[in-house]
C-alpha cells in the first residue's frame, strides 16, 4: 500500500516495492497494489488497484478496502508509506475485516529533514533576512529546541503507528535510536530492520578496464534532499584541473531546468544532464559515483554503483551510510556539506584512480552480494514466515 502509483520510474520506493513484489511473485506469493492516487504518467501493473477517494479515511475507501482484503485474501498489509505515521490507522481498519498482519516500512530518516533544515531548504535560507535566521538555526542550542518540537509533533502519530503494526521496519538498524525518540518503549523484537535490495544489475561482468574518465550521479533533481546544486558547485572547482573528465547526471525532476541555468552561470564544461534514463550503460563506463544529499534513506545507487565497480563519493550526512559504506575501504565518506573536503578528496581519487580503486574492488563483490535481491528477499520471507506463525 502506498500513497502513489506503483511507477518504479517514478522513486526509489515504488522501485524497490515492484522488484520485491516480482520476487514475491517469483516465490508463488500473490501480490497486490494499493494506492490512493494515480501519477501524472500512469503505467498499468497487473493487480494494481487505486483507492476511489482521495480523501484516505473515506467511507467510500473502507468499503473497498474490506472487498480487496475479503476477495483477495490477503495475508499481510506492507504499508510503504509509514513515514510521518502515514496511513497506518488506515491499513489497521483491514484487520476488523481479516485476521491480517501489518507490516509497516519507514523508508527514510525519521530526523533528517529537520537535522539538516538550513541544508535542504538552502534556497529559501539564501534569501534575506533568512540568511541570518539560517545562522541562528545552525546553532547547537536552536538545532536541540527545533528537534524538540519536531519530535513533539510527530510523537503521537509515530505511538499510534507502532502500536497499530505487527512489525515496523526501518532500512537500517542505526535508525532505531531516532525511532525510540518518538516511542519511548519500542523493542527491536517489534521493530526490525531490512535493507532496501540493488535493484539494477548488470547483465554481463563489467569489465573494469573499459571504464572512461566519468563522474556519474544518479537519482532524482532537486537542490533539497539531493542536492544536486552541491555537485555543480564541485565540480566547477576541479573541471579545470582535469580536462580529460566528464560529469553525467543521469535524472529527472522539478528542479533540472533550474539546475541546467546554474551549470550555465557556473560556465561548467563536459556536463550533460541525461533526463530519465536507463542508468546501467552509464554505471558500465563511469569510474566515480558522486552523491551530495542532504539526508537520505538507504540509497540504492550505492549498491548499485558496487554492483558495476564504481566508487562511491558521499557525504556522510545520513545514518545509513555506513551502513554500505567503509571509508576508504569501498568508497569515500565526507564531512557533511563541506565543498572543500569534497573536492579534495575527489580530486586525490581522479588523479590516482588506477592504484587507489584496485583495492577498493575486492570490497565491491562483498556490498553486491549482501544487498542483492537474493539475500534481501530471503529477509522478507523470513518475515512472512514469522508473523504466519504468530497467527
Amino acid at each position: 500500500m502506498y500513497t502513489s502509483e506503483i511507477n518504479p520510474e517514478e522513486g526509489g520506493v515504488q522501485r524497490v516495492t515492484k522488484v520485491l513484489s516480482d520476487y514475491f511473485q517469483s516465490k508463488n506469493i500473490n501480490v497486490f497494489y494499493l494506492s490512493l492516487k494515480k501519477s501524472e504518467h500512469s503505467k498499468k501493473i497487473n493487480n494494481h488497484y487505486f483507492l476511489p477517494n482521495t480523501s484516505l479515511n473515506s467511507a467510500e475507501n473502507s468499503l473497498f478496502l474490506k472487498n480487496l482484503v475479503f476477495g483477495k485474501e490477503i495475508d499481510f498489509i506492507i504499508n510503504q508509506a509509514a513515514l510521518g505515521g502515514y496511513m497506518a490507522s488506515f491499513c489497521y481498519e483491514a484487520k476488523s475485516y481479516r485476521d491480517v498482519k501489518i507490516i509497516s516500512v519507514i523508508h527514510n530518516s525519521l530526523l533528517g529533514n529537520v537535522e539538516n533544515l538550513t541544508t535542504s531548504n538552502k534556497k529559501i535560507f539564501n534569501k534575506l533576512p533568512l540568511a541570518a535566521f539560517a545562522l541562528i538555526l545552525n546553532t547547537r542550542f536552536f538545532k536541540s529546541l527545533l528537534l524538540k518540537f519536531y519530535i513533539i509533533k510527530y510523537k503521537n502519530k509515530y505511538i499510534n503507528l507502532y502500536n497499530l503494526s505487527d512489525k515496523v521496519v526501518l532500512l537500517s538498524n542505526s535508525y532505531f535510536k531516532e525511532f525510540i525518540l518518538f516511542v519511548n518503549n519500542a523493542t527491536k523484537d517489534k521493530v526490525i530492520s531490512i535493507h532496501n535490495p540493488c535493484t539494477v544489475n548488470k547483465p554481463i561482468e563489467a569489465d573494469i578496464t573499459s571504464k572512461k574518465n566519468e563522474l556519474l550521479y544518479v537519482g532524482r533533481i532537486n537542490n533539497s534532499q539531493k542536492r544536486v546544486d552541491l555537485l555543480l558547485q564541485v565540480w566547477q572547482k576541479i573541471q579545470g584541473t582535469f580536462p580529460d573528465w566528464k560529469l553525467n547526471i543521469v535524472g529527472d525532476g522539478e528542479e533540472l531546468e533550474e539546475l541546467e541555468g546554474l551549470s550555465k552561470r557556473l560556465k561548467l564544461k563536459r556536463i550533460t544532464f541525461l533526463g530519465h534514463k536507463n542508468p546501467v550503460s552509464y554505471y558500465q563506463t563511469a569510474k566515480i559515483l558522486c552523491m551530495t544529499s542532504s539526508f537520505e534513506g538507504f540509497p540504492l545507487v550505492l549498491a548499485e554503483a558496487h554492483n558495476f565497480n564504481v566508487v562511491p563519493v558521499l557525504f556522510n550526512s545520513f545514518p545509513s551510510a555506513t551502513d554500505i559504506i567503509s571509508d576508504g575501504e569501498n568508497g569515500f565518506l565526507i564531512k557533511p556539506f563541506d565543498i572543500d573536503a569534497y573536492v579534495v578528496k575527489l580530486s586525490k581519487l581522479m588523479a590516482n584512480y588506477n592504484q587507489l580503486s584496485t583495492s577498493l574492488y575486492k570490497e565491491f563483490q562483498v556490498s553486491a552480494t549482501k544487498f542483492s535481491l537474493e539475500k534481501i528477499g530471503e529477509k522478507w520471507l523470513d518475515l512472512f514466515d514469522e508473523l504466519t506463525n504468530t497467527k
